[in-house]
C-alpha cells in the first residue's frame, strides 16, 4: 500500500518544480512498470480539507497491479494538496487494509514533512511490528531536512524497512523502484490444502483493571508481557501486546500477565488443539491520566518536548514517558508526577501527588507558564553585538555565585525557554573591544515572548 503525502507543503518547489508535480510524474512512471501480480493500493492524506487530521482517504483499494496501475496514476494526478500531515494514522490505516495481522504487509510512505497531528510515528511503528505477521514500512522523504528525517525514519527502522531521502525527481524514482522491488509478490496459486485439523490460534488472553471491567486495549496505554509456564516449570515468553491471540501446544499452563509498570496477574489454564481457550486476568490496577497545559500556545511544542517522571512514593519505583498527555495503567497506590519541559534547562513547571485506586482513572494536570526569551547584548550607542561576539550565561535567582543555579549558556541571538521569575544574566563580549563582563538581574513574565536588552555600561 502506497501512502501519499497530499498536504499543503507539497506545493513547495525543488529545482523550480512543485514537489506534487514531480511526485505525480514519478509515481506514474513507476506504476506502469509494476509486476502485474503485485497487490498494490493507494492511500492519500491532506488533500481534501485544510486543518483536518482525519483527512485520510483510500483512493485505490488493494488489488493486482494489472487492474490498479491506471487508477493509481489517475488518482495521483487529481490530488490537490491543501491540508495537514497525519502520516502516522495513515500508515496505521494502510496496515489495517492490508490485514497485517494475518498476512505479510508492506507500506511505502512518501512524505515531504513530519507528523503534524500529535501522533507518535515511532510508537505506532513498534506496535505494528509487534502485532503484524510480517509488517514492513519503507519511508521515502522528499526534500526533508536532517532533523525532519530523524523524526520519521523510525517508522522504517522499527519495522525493518528502508528510509530513503530524495532531493530530486531522479532520487524519488530510484527510491520508489527500490522499495517496490522489496514488496512481497504472491506465490503461484497452489492446489488447495486439505482442511487443517488443529487451530492455528487456540488462545485469546486479555486483562482488565478489576473484576467485571472491560478488557484493556492498546488505546488504554498498557503493554502486557505475556508468558506461559508449563507444569515442568519451563517458562515460554509470548509477544508483548495488550490482548494476546496466538497458539500454545495443547496442555496445562500457568498464564502470566505483567504490565510495563509493575502490575501482574496469573491463572491456571488448559489449552486444546481444536478449541479456542479464552481467559481474562484481573490486574487490580488503575489508570493515570495526566495533562500538561501550556499557557503560551505560540511555542508549539511537540510530544518529545514534554517528559513525565512518575514515582511510586510507596515502593520507590520510577518511570518516565515523553508525551504531552500521559495515559498509563499502573498498580494501585500513591504516586508523584513531575512534569519537565525538556527544552527548559534544569527546570520543571512542578509536580503533583496522585492516589490511584483499583479500577479508577486518576486525573491531574500541571500548568506550564513557559516563556520564550531573547537576550540582546547592546553597545552603549544602542547597536547590537553580532551573534558570535557575545556569550550570555543565565542563572536562576539574583546571583551568579552558586553554580547549582546555572541554567544555560546562549550565544547572542539564540532564544531560550524559561519559567517566570528572576534571573541573573552574565554578559561577556568576545569582540576586540575588551570590555569587562557585567551582570544584570532581569524578570521574566509568565507565558510571554520577551526580548530583554542588556547594555554594556
Amino acid at each position: 500500500m502506497i501512502v501519499f503525502d497530499g498536504s499543503g507543503s507539497m506545493w513547495g518547489q525543488i529545482d523550480g518544480t512543485a514537489k506534487i508535480v514531480t511526485a505525480r510524474e514519478t509515481l506514474a512512471g513507476v506504476a506502469r512498470q509494476l509486476p502485474p501480480d503485485l497487490d498494490v493500493g493507494l492511500i492519500a492524506y491532506g488533500h481534501n480539507r485544510k486543518g483536518d487530521c482525519n483527512d485520510i482517504e483510500t483512493l485505490v483499494p488493494i488489488g493486482p497491479a494489472a487492474t490498479r496501475s491506471g487508477a493509481l496514476i489517475s488518482s495521483v494526478q487529481a490530488l490537490n494538496p491543501k491540508g495537514k500531515t497525519p502520516l502516522t494514522e495513515a500508515v496505521r490505516r494502510a496496515a489495517g487494509e492490508l490485514r497485517y495481522q494475518e498476512d505479510k504487509a508492506t507500506v511505502i510512505l512518501i512524505t515531504d514533512g513530519i507528523e503534524t497531528c500529535e501522533a507518535d510515528p515511532c510508537a505506532v511503528a513498534s506496535e505494528l511490528e509487534s502485532l503484524g505477521i510480517d509488517f514492513t514500512a519503507h519511508v521515502i522523504g522528499f526534500g526533508l531536512s536532517a532533523d525532519e528525517s530523524r523524526q520519521v525514519a523510525c517508522l522504517a527502522e522499527n519495522t525493518g524497512g528502508l528510509f530513503l531521502n530524495a532531493s530530486s525527481a531522479s532520487d524519488l524514482s530510484k527510491a520508489l523502484q527500490q522499495t517496490v522491488a522489496l514488496a512481497p509478490v504472491p506465490a503461484p496459486t497452489a492446489a488447495p490444502a486439505p482442511p487443517a485439523v488443529s487451530l492455528s490460534k487456540n488462545l485469546t488472553a486479555t486483562v482488565s483493571l478489576e473484576e467485571g471491567a472491560p478488557s484493556l486495549t492498546d488505546a488504554d496505554g498498557v503493554r502486557v508481557y505475556w508468558s506461559a509456564v508449563k507444569e515442568s516449570g519451563e517458562e515460554i515468553d509470548l509477544v508483548a501486546v495488550s490482548q494476546y491471540i496466538g497458539r500454545l501446544d495443547p496442555g496445562a499452563y500457568r498464564l502470566v500477565a505483567r504490565t510495563d509498570r509493575g502490575s501482574s496477574a496469573s491463572a491456571q489454564i488448559v489449552v486444546s488443539d481444536t478449541e479456542m481457550t479464552e481467559v481474562n486476568l484481573v490486574l487490580g490496577a488503575g489508570k493515570l491520566d495526566l495533562a500538561a497545559i501550556l499557557m503560551n500556545q505560540d511555542l508549539k511544542l511537540s510530544d518529545v518536548d514534554y517528559r513525565w517522571d512518575i514515582e511510586n512514593t510507596v515502593t520507590g519505583e520510577v518511570f518516565s514517558a515523553y508525551t504531552k498527555n500521559l495515559v498509563k495503567v499502573v498498580p494501585s497506590g500513591k504516586y508523584r508526577a513531575r512534569l519537565v519541559i525538556t527544552r527548559l534547562d534544569k527546570m520543571s513547571p512542578g509536580s503533583v501527588d496522585i492516589d490511584v485506586e483499583t479500577g479508577q482513572t486518576a486525573q491531574a494536570e500541571i500548568i506550564a507558564p513557559t516563556s520564550k526569551v531573547l537576550f540582546r547584548a547592546l553597545n552603549r550607542d544602542g547597536s547590537e553585538l553580532t551573534k558570535f561576539d557575545v556569550r550570555i550565561n543565565i542563572y536562576k535567582g539574583a546571583s551568579t555565585e552558586n553554580k547549582d543555579d546555572f541554567i544555560a549558556m546562549r550565544i547572542g541571538g539564540d532564544p531560550i525557554l524559561l519559567l517566570p521569575g528572576q534571573y541573573a544574566v552574565r554578559v561577556e563580549a568576545w569582540d576586540k573591544s575588551k570590555r569587562d563582563p557585567f551582570i544584570e538581574v532581569v524578570e521574566v513574565a509568565p507565558a510571554s515572548d520577551q526580548t530583554i536588552d542588556l547594555e554594556f555600561p
